[in-house]
């Protein structure tokens, strides 16, 4: 082989070391590429799983505490007949449910059966502000239909209702 064909032959294989590296580092770029767009799907999605969850678990992660700002309202209701107990409850569920679709500033809303007497119920609702309670809340339409149905018992003896409201310290956590 002549000493020309030697340099064709050398700068052939300079070539092709060149457009392996240059290939190399295209296909590490786009390795690089596709992890950071497969992380990114992952995170897309993952958020819009919780979204469309909607449950109360991600829906009290989402909310976030401000101390000192929050009011809170705690009840008891006592009923004198489970029936009428499961009625009010099967009847707030539409109440719950519209709430956490359309009222931001109601931070918590809960109710559960005392341990020691399964005709107590008690309610725990935090808000944002007294007013957001007083002038939003209460004029919800899901709250103006409930409503009448719990006085209607509470007028006919069935049910008593106590209560208390207080303005967080905004010592403490949530």
């Amino acid at each position: 082989i002549g000493s020309s064909q030697k340099k064709n032959s050398a700068a052939g294989s300079n070539d092709n070391k060149n457009t392996m590296m240059v290939s190399k580092k295209n296909n590490s770029t786009q390795s690089v590429i596709q992890s950071l767009m497969l992380f990114a799907l992952g995170a897309f999605a993952t958020s819009l799983f919780y979204k469309m969850q909607g449950t109360a678990y991600h829906r009290s992660r989402g909310n976030k505490r401000e101390p000192g700002n929050a009011w809170t309202l705690a009840i008891t209701m006592t009923f004198s007949d489970e029936s009428d107990l499961q009625y009010i409850l099967d009847e707030w569920k539409m109440v719950t449910k519209y709430c956490q679709e359309n009222e931001p500033f109601l931070l918590h809303y809960e109710g559960g059966k005392m341990d020691s007497d399964p005709l107590k119920l008690h309610m725990l609702e935090r808000y944002a502000s007294k007013d957001d309670y007083l002038n939003k809340h209460k004029q919800g339409s899901e709250f103006l239909k409930f409503r009448p149905k719990l006085k209607k018992l509470q007028d006919e003896g069935k049910v008593t209702i106590e209560g208390y409201s207080y303005q967080e310290l905004g010592i403490g956590f949530v």
